[in-house]
């Protein structure tokens, strides 16, 4: 017994003292490059051999340069030789190397910004995480797509598919709060879910913000008089979604049915629960997902008797509001001989 502790005692001191040597004779942090930091990331289940690659392909720690030798011998004295912990890590230059070892070695991961847009649907989302985070097998079904409020976050890339609903279901509640702090309960009777529904409609309605409230109050005036929404981007989204699968991502077929410019009565005619033309209220889920300033218009829509709108022959992207069908068909003419003189179909 207390041989084998004399043994150890030797071979910590021999390390020791090559260490000092090393350091001594050699640089101790990563290369001097002239950029930002470096991203690492390192996958689950990367042996020590491929972190190494890691480091040399990046020019972090070059695998021929002297001071791999003291990285080496500073990683196998922590142990992270034999602990390689998955994670994404900024290395910065001149680091030095005894405290990037550490980092590698606790997992002292630092945190990476995901900015969500306007996905339209799950499965582009999907893609979009998969892309940028560790697990591949992110599957947000098309229940829980109204959850997902556009933002920039930020995550570790190690978040699993489970730990980032959690965080999104949060971040709803949170924000939902935040609006019943500020404004009370909507003037209207919609559900949380429905407020994002309409507003995915919104969305996809208008780029123009001074408008948001106003189309809102349209689709809300609407709902109130029991009238189809007739909504145009509804169309879109059932042509996109009905010629092809639901799955994996976004399709040219799919990309072409939402790029349609004009709607035609073949796409009325499309069978969908979202083809508002055919089923009264509401889709069954959001078109896209609304940026929180179009849920705002949607909570502050106006107080109007608008029951039309129509987008203005100007193709400027603003519209013409109406409050009879009357007035509605004049701006809808008006419009159509706009289309047809530029010659979109």
């Amino acid at each position: 017994m207390k041989k084998a502790i004399l043994v150890t005692l030797a071979v910590g001191g021999a390390l020791a003292f090559l260490l000092a040597i090393l350091l001594f004779l050699f640089p101790n942090h990563t290369a001097n490059w002239d950029t930002d930091p470096v991203r690492l990331n390192v996958p689950q289940g990367c042996s020590y051999d491929a972190l190494l690659d890691s480091l040399d392909a990046h020019q972090v720690v070059l695998r021929k340069a002297p001071v791999a030798l003291v990285f080496n011998l500073e990683a196998r004295v922590l142990g992270l030789d034999k602990h390689v912990r998955p994670g994404s890590y900024l290395v910065p230059r001149n680091m030095e190397l005894l405290a990037l070892v550490r980092k590698l070695r606790n997992g002292q991961q630092d945190p990476i910004r995901l900015t969500i847009g306007k996905f339209r649907l799950p499965q582009d989302l999907n893609a979009y995480l998969n892309k940028k985070l560790m697990h591949d097998d992110f599957d947000v079904p098309l229940a829980s797509f109204h959850l997902v409020l556009p933002d920039t976050y930020e995550f570790y890339w190690t978040v699993t598919p489970e730990q980032f609903m959690e965080r999104m279901e949060k971040e709803y509640a949170k924000f939902w709060e935040v609006k019943r702090s500020e404004k009370g309960a909507p003037s209207h009777s919609l559900s949380l879910q429905e407020i994002i529904i309409l507003a995915s409609i919104v969305e996809e309605e208008t780029n123009h913000g001074p408008e948001k409230g106003l189309v809102a109050s349209v689709y809300l005036n609407r709902l109130k008089r029991g009238m189809p929404l007739q909504a145009d981007p509804t169309v879109k989204y059932a042509v996109a979604t009905s010629c092809s699968p639901s799955q994996g991502e976004l399709t040219a077929q799919q990309a072409e049915g939402f790029a349609i410019k004009r709607i035609l009565h073949k796409h009325l005619a499309t069978e969908s629960p979202f083809n508002t033309y055919l089923h009264p209220g509401l889709p069954p889920a959001p078109i896209c997902l609304p940026s929180k300033a179009t849920i705002e218009a949607v909570l502050n829509a106006p107080q109007t008797d608008y029951l039309y709108f129509c987008a203005s022959p100007a193709m400027d992207g603003t519209h013409r509001f109406a409050a009879t069908l009357a007035e509605h068909n004049a701006n809808a003419a008006a419009f159509h001989r706009a289309l047809n003189a530029r010659g979109i179909r």
